[in-house]
């Protein structure tokens, strides 16, 4: 059971540590451990979060060449926010929320009636429909992954867990 466990929690860091690298945005990852204890930490694109070996979990950070090490017996639950940089526009830009999804997500800032296109990273298209600002889309029929969300002239990065 707990290399079951261990095996789940390596599927979702590794889509993390993916996501982390693909993203522009900044990830506040928190690292709540068995004890009570919690960790924060805020992850760019640059830094890295990866196994070290099946039991050790390692939170890097390339500017400052640090690294945290985890035992994964240690770690009760891992959980990720993303923060966006602010920037000139980006306020209407389109998002998707919350981003990890599970069975659905919320559109917003889109203009009027868009046709939303998610794809697979290898460009399989999964799903097209029709959709405006506020609309849940429901996505509980997808496979666990990365995806590419395409409207109009902006893509996002959706993790599916």
């Amino acid at each position: 059971m707990k290399r079951l466990i261990q095996r789940g929690l390596l599927l979702v860091i590794l889509a993390l540590g993916l996501a982390f690298h693909l993203s522009a945005q900044s990830t506040q990852m928190t690292i709540h451990m068995n004890d009570g204890t919690e960790n924060t930490y805020y992850m760019t694109e640059s830094d890295r979060v990866y196994f070290e070996d099946n039991e050790t979990l390692v939170v890097e950070f390339v500017i400052n060449a640090k690294a945290h090490r985890y035992n994964l017996a240690d770690i009760r639950k891992i959980t990720c926010t993303e923060t966006e940089n602010v920037t000139e526009g980006n306020a209407t830009s389109l998002c998707i929320s919350p981003n990890p999804v599970h069975d659905a997500f919320v559109l917003r800032n889109l203009n009027g009636k868009e046709t939303l296109h998610i794809y697979t990273l290898d460009g399989r298209l999964m799903k097209s429909l029709e959709a405006v600002e506020g609309q849940c889309v429901d996505i509980s029929d997808l496979p666990i992954g990365l995806y590419l969300v395409k409207t109009g002239s902006q893509t996002l990065k959706m993790i599916k867990l």
